[in-house]
């Protein structure tokens, strides 16, 4: 079996109904056909099996239970309520709309950094547009005292200016309590408008993502104040750069397709390491190393400036939300990898010509910096931080990027140059999408969730658990740093990938105990099979929901997306069923998607 999936809950005799017209439990709780203003309630629990078959604790220890992981699923709706509720959602996230310049054409998608429909305007309004600010909690802080205090450095602190930054706050910081005590001796900023802007996700409202972070804490790092969880990567840093430069060197002197292939295999491996871990100010406890280490993004071709908006500011807080997360929306409409997205006839050849639209990451990458430059957005978050001198990175890295690829023009064959810079963007392109592409986008982590409405809602740290899987292990790992272990990434982005490996012994636990999907592959093969089968499945998929509907509204899709997120975790269907888990998980998804 080549996905290894840990849970712990249990739904003895619970047969489950699913389609995407009707929803039965027949014993997971009270169903009633809703008609007019009837109610329907759909009633489940999520029990491990020591609370099942232990009569004297169960009332205690389930109550708990269900307080820590939501695991209760109670949802009472009138169909008048729903379709109200549905309306309004949906006017509501259009009037919030923002159509967004994209590789492939226009995204109409809601932004969770420009200001809420008939609210005061902070971004444009006079008293606040040239204020460093932004919110935590609630609370609107003014930024400028911090900036030569903040011990990770200027550039990432630039980030947070003029959003929610709640998520970045309590998601980079081991010790958040630490950041907090900080961040409550900055000037408050009084009659700021603060319910125009979007809430972001808190990641210390999640009981699971607590008890990981105390444990990783612990467990792993119990020295405080000597940011050990940044240390580590300096042997991985001298390899990759070294066979960079090894790589450099061969295609100076011998320009040729083989030459430009083994240039792409390192710019994709330090697209992948030390750039990644670097920009994300984990590679060193040096804010200023990070900060130089994360500029070899823009030698092989990207922008370290747009990246770290793009994916730190967009995915990693929203990681596979269909309207804020930005690796979603931004392949269509040439690749659907959510069946949330409006599918094109041609979408059913994707799996086909998906491996002529991959070597061309690179040049969408190109395409996409230049226009955030002048659009000041990379189309899942705008650049409210950004310096004059971060955005004059963007030229200079590319100037530097295409005059290290024409080099060799000085002494060889234009013919030869070109054959190689070809060569160096299919294969640089092809490798990073491939490895980017297949943790996101398998079944067991596209089932849409609900865990508990609206972004800010949520419970963020399920959400990063049941959207992303891991495949390998400590030589992956190396590789592709840390990003085979996905899970583990979004949950601590700021800890140095070499440290994954001992993480992910404990999530796997956590995640067992809270009774929370945890999907994992034994090797890339593994986990590329089934992203290819995914792919090819998208291509025909209904479409469920809309862009513009929250998710807790599309009450519909809801209740669908309970059943299958509790049904998926069952053992005991499994056993029953004489079948594994990952087979229950790539069937229900199959039956989301309306493949039967």
């Amino acid at each position: 079996m080549m996905m290894r999936c840990s849970s712990n809950s249990a739904f003895s005799s619970r047969s489950l109904s699913i389609n995407n017209n009707r929803n039965r439990n027949s014993r997971g709780g009270s169903t009633s056909t809703s008609t007019g203003r009837k109610k329907r309630v759909i009633f489940m629990n999520v029990l491990t099996p020591e609370e099942e078959t232990s009569p004297s604790s169960s009332s205690s220890s389930s109550s708990k239970r269900r307080k820590q992981t939501r695991g209760v699923i109670a949802k009472s709706i009138t169909q008048q309520q729903q379709q109200q509720q549905q309306k309004r959602g949906r006017a509501s996230l259009k009037n919030a709309a923002v159509a967004i310049p994209g590789v492939f054409g226009k995204v109409e998608a809601p932004r969770p950094d420009v200001a809420i429909p008939g609210k005061e305007d902070p971004w444009t309004d006079p008293k606040w547009k040239e204020k460093r600010w932004t919110i935590y909690r609630d609370v609107a802080y003014d930024l400028d005292p911090f900036f030569e205090k903040h011990p990770g450095g200027n550039w990432l602190l630039n980030l947070a200016i003029g959003r929610d930054s709640t998520a970045l706050l309590e998601s980079y910081h081991l010790r958040p309590e630490v950041a907090v005590a900080r961040f409550r001796m900055l000037p408050v900023l009084k009659d700021f408008p603060v319910e125009a802007v979007p809430k972001s996700p808190r990641p210390n409202d999640s009981p699971l993502y607590n008890s990981i972070r105390t444990r990783v804490r612990t467990e792993l790092f119990p020295e405080e104040g000597k940011n050990k969880h940044r240390q580590g990567g300096d042997f991985a840093t001298c390899v990759i750069l070294g066979f960079a430069v090894f790589a450099y060197s061969i295609y100076y002197a011998f320009p040729s397709l083989l030459a430009g292939a083994l240039l792409g295999l390192s710019g994709a491996w330090i697209g992948l390491t030390v750039q990644h871990c670097a920009n994300h100010g984990a590679m060193s406890p040096s804010p200023v190393v990070n900060n130089l280490l994360g500029l070899t993004d823009d030698l092989i071709g990207g922008s370290s400036l747009m990246w770290r908006y793009h994916h730190q500011v967009s995915h990693h807080i929203h990681c596979n939300d269909n309207a804020l997360d930005q690796d979603v929306f931004t392949a269509m409409p040439l690749l659907r990898f959510d069946a949330r997205r409006e599918r094109k006839w041609f979408h059913k050849f994707q799996h086909l010509y998906l491996f002529l639209a991959f070597p061309l990451l690179q040049v969408a990458f190109q395409v996409g910096d230049i226009v955030g430059l002048f659009t000041k957005d990379t189309e899942g978050a705008k650049l409210h931080g950004a310096t004059a001198l971060e955005l004059s990175t963007v030229v200079i890295g590319k100037i530097a990027h295409f005059g290290l690829l024409l080099a060799p023009l000085a002494n060889h064959a234009t013919s030869a140059v070109l054959a190689g810079i070809a060569s160096f963007v299919a294969v640089q392109g092809m490798v990073l999408a491939c490895t980017f592409a297949v943790s996101h986008n398998v079944a067991e982590a596209k089932v849409p969730e609900d865990t508990g409405g609206e972004a800010w809602e949520r419970d963020w740290g399920v959400q990063q658990l049941v959207t992303s899987a891991d495949w390998g292990g400590r030589i992956g790992n190396f590789f592709t740093g840390g990003l085979n272990l996905q899970v583990e990434h979004h949950l601590f982005p700021a800890i140095c990938f070499v440290h994954y490996p001992a993480i992910a012994k404990i999530v796997r636990e956590e995640a067992a105990k809270f009774g929370v999907n945890y999907a994992s592959y034994r090797t890339l093969p593994g986990i590329f099979i089934q992203f290819m089968k995914f792919v090819k499945d998208m291509g025909t998929a209904d479409q469920i929901g809309d862009i513009t509907t929250v998710r807790h509204r599309n009450n519909e899709l809801a209740l669908q997306v309970d059943i299958a997120k509790t049904s998926m975790n069952s053992q005991a269907n499994a056993a029953a069923d004489g079948v594994d888990s990952w087979s229950i998980q790539r069937n229900l998804a199959r039956r989301m998607f309306n493949l039967q």
